[in-house]
């Protein structure tokens, strides 16, 4: 605990910054660099065969985007939870508790069997359609002047994403397009274009830069309702922009990669433990661990099984439900 409280403070904490984004990078170098076909930096830089040409192409046209991708929905995903985390006061809270992954699936489903020939950026609007319609959803259903508004929220985001999600699994069972669909749901990084990226990256960004400028407000919500009113701060009116700050973030990245669960359960509970619950410093450093364990967890997915693909969602599921189970069940007062 010594090392981690040294690493909050604020020299220390720049330069832990730094080793991140330099970690970051290097995993975005390796993804790129994996594939079937083989690259590396050198060949990326340096192309002058035929050959090494067309390997070029694969890694700037393919892999790239898909190592961009992770490392955008990643930092999405995290700090998406880690504010959700901050306005619920609940520690198994994430994007997904708006019922943004099923109200993007439900919008996915109706679109695939509505407008079959629909591109992947029309596929992409409906998803965050989707996801908007389900967070209107929940926030009428579950906010209240009362001050268990919070409570309710959670109760409201359950349900409906239980029906969004049944109605998602009806319409795929009816016309047949189950198979068309699980690859989205279970969340993969496959086919991901510049074009996709060119659409959802300035959301992501502003989203997390919206985070960071409700960063304050966020640090004293985490003591209680009563606690940040009587220090100035309007409750509901932060916890609305909270609420579509997570909305822009999680919905363009659900378009995108489809849903990805867990990972913005897992990240801002190891980002807490290393910096604390300063949401000035807890924010970047959420974004950075999100980003990086998507992206490596992507390597881990095109690895596994190559040279066929393995939905990432899947690989994170597998390391977020111990984690899920050991914050459920902790034992009263030690902090994760």
């Amino acid at each position: 605990m010594l090392m981690w409280n040294k690493i909050r403070k604020r020299k220390l904490y720049s330069v832990f910054l730094v080793i991140l984004f330099l970690v970051l990078f290097l995993s975005l170098v390796l993804s790129v660099s994996t594939g079937v076909a083989g690259g590396d930096l050198l060949t990326l830089l340096n192309a002058r065969t035929e050959e090494a040409i067309e390997l070029k192409r694969i890694m700037l046209e393919m892999r790239l985007p898909r190592a961009l991708a992770a490392c955008f929905t990643g930092a999405a995903f995290a700090v998406s939870g880690g504010v959700m985390q901050g306005v619920t006061r609940n520690p198994l809270a994430d994007a997904g508790l708006l019922g943004i992954n099923a109200g993007a699936g439900f919008f996915v489903a109706l679109s695939a069997v509505l407008f079959p020939s629909l591109p992947a950026t029309g596929m992409m609007f409906s998803a965050f359609l989707g996801a908007l319609t389900a967070v209107i959803m929940v926030y009428g259903l579950g906010m209240g002047k009362q001050k268990s508004g919070t409570i309710r929220l959670i109760l409201a985001g359950s349900a409906v994403s239980a029906l969004l999600t049944a109605l998602s699994q009806g319409i795929s069972l009816t016309f047949g397009i189950s198979k068309d669909l699980s690859f989205w749901t279970a969340g993969s990084l496959s086919g991901i274009t510049w074009n996709q990226l060119l659409i959802t990256i300035p959301w992501i960004t502003g989203g997390i830069f919206a985070a960071l400028l409700l960063s304050g407000k966020l640090s004293v919500m985490a003591f209680g309702e009563e606690s940040a009113s009587g220090l100035g701060v309007n409750v509901r009116s932060a916890r609305v922009m909270s609420i579509l700050t997570v909305l822009v973030m999680s919905g363009a990245s659900v378009s995108m990669v489809g849903g990805i669960s867990f990972l913005g359960l897992i990240v801002p509970h190891a980002a807490r433990f290393v910096v604390g619950g300063e949401y000035r410093k807890f924010i970047p450093v959420s974004a950075l661990f999100g980003a990086i364990l998507l992206v490596l967890a992507d390597v881990a997915a095109r690895t596994i099984n190559a040279p066929f693909d393995t939905p990432v969602g899947a690989l994170v599921s597998a390391l977020g439900v111990p984690v899920f189970m050991g914050i459920a069940y902790r034992k009263k007062g030690v902090e994760l």
